[in-house]
């Protein structure tokens, strides 16, 4: 059976470890079947088309794109997407984009209290390290001293009336589809406080258009959990997936963990598009 990891992250987002680097992770852990999801780019997954050639590994390129429901942020992974297709690479930007705003305004009003912040320090001045992972204004704030963790920044971002809105489930979904993807909900028991979302938010989310469920996550790993997203995978003709959302030293969520092999999941349809050979990638 080959190990199976369908959800990971490089520096291209908000990871720790390079293409090259996850590359040499993988094949230490014998995983054989995986896929890069960074937030909101395709720029690792596209590197590592390249780099795959001579390995003996299959690749589905992938991303993990964000969408807002009911004012919550929810994410998508995304598999077999067209890089071609205009309307995918304008989603993918645009949120990109919006998140950076977003930032600059946190910083903006943040500088009204700590006078060693600045957007002009921030963009003429600071240098970010793709090494460790996060993203630049989380570092900014954190080298600044202003915060010492990361649930420090969130707490103090929670508390301002500035608001991060992406595109609703339903056109996220529909211009994924157009651009040939394979559309997952990812990690539902985050949303769930790690527990099991109800029988109703899943099919609220059947309803809006995903193919699939991320049923093996960090976020619900005891085997009743599991079994009740297959299950209602299997009932409603859903796809099921896995992955552990490595973040490489970033956060504490291992790469291949949980434990996942291709025959827990049911992804036919994207293997069936695998090309044989020295490589095996899914484009």
């Amino acid at each position: 059976m080959k190990r199976t990891d369908l959800h990971m992250h490089t520096w291209s987002s908000d990871g720790t470890w390079s293409p090259v680097v996850l590359l040499e992770r993988l094949k230490s852990l014998n995983i054989e079947i995986f896929s890069v999801t960074d937030h909101d780019t395709i720029e690792s997954s596209e590197t590592i088309k390249k780099l795959i050639s001579h390995e003996n590994l299959t690749f589905i390129p992938g991303v993990e794109v964000s969408t807002t429901f009911k004012g919550r942020e929810y994410h998508l992974t995304a598999y077999h997407y067209d890089r071609q297709n205009k309307a995918f690479i304008d989603l993918i930007h645009s949120n990109d984009n919006l998140r950076l705003q977003y930032n600059y305004e946190f910083i903006d009003l943040q500088s009204k209290s700590y006078d060693s912040v600045s957007l002009d320090d921030y963009f003429n001045h600071y240098e970010e390290d793709p090494t460790r992972g996060g993203w630049k204004a989380l570092n900014y704030f954190l080298d600044k001293g202003i915060y010492n963790t990361m649930y420090d920044y969130f707490d103090a971002l929670a508390k301002t009336n500035l608001q991060l809105t992406f595109k609703a489930p339903e056109e996220v979904i529909d211009i994924l589809k157009k651009s040939g993807a394979y559309v997952f909900l990812a990690h539902p028991s985050y949303y769930s406080q790690n527990s099991v979302m109800t029988d109703f938010e899943l099919k609220q989310w059947q309803y809006m258009g995903v193919d699939g469920l991320e049923c093996y996550t960090p976020y619900a790993v005891k085997d009743d959990q599991i079994a009740y997203y297959k299950n209602f995978c299997n009932h409603n003709g859903l796809m099921i997936s896995g992955g552990s959302d490595c973040h490489g030293d970033f956060l504490s969520r291992p790469l291949g963990y949980p434990e996942i092999y291709i025959a827990d999941l049911h992804i036919d349809p994207l293997l069936n598009t695998c090309v044989e050979g020295t490589k095996k990638i899914l484009y």
